[in-house]
């Protein structure tokens, strides 16, 4: 058998990650967020507790919550929120590049 040959690494290139814009509005909150926040100190059972544990009791939980009317109204306000913050970002955003693109183009 002969001995194989080592092959080259393969060069890749590192995708480069979009950066946030600082300005855009926050995006909203769901309704396990909501309740999560609510209820995080319940799920805290030790001070070195990992959070993959803690955030797996919760989910645990909120799957098998009957009741989560309170929670769902919180996200669809907060859902509208950010729906009429991300319309007035977009209308902003459109006239600040139209005149960059006139600025530049002179």
């Amino acid at each position: 058998m002969a001995p194989s040959k080592k092959q080259s690494p393969v060069q890749t290139t590192k995708a480069t990650e979009k950066k946030k814009d600082e300005n855009a509005p926050e995006r909203g909150r769901s309704a396990y967020l909501f309740w999560l926040a609510e209820n995080r100190s319940r799920f805290v059972f030790k001070p070195g507790m990992r959070a993959y544990d803690v955030t797996k009791a919760a989910g645990a939980e909120w799957t098998n919550l009957k009741d989560r009317s309170k929670w769902e109204k919180q996200a669809a306000a907060d859902k509208e929120r950010y729906t009429k913050e991300m319309e007035a970002y977009e209308e902003r955003y459109t006239k600040e590049m139209e005149a960059y693109k006139a600025s530049s183009s002179q």
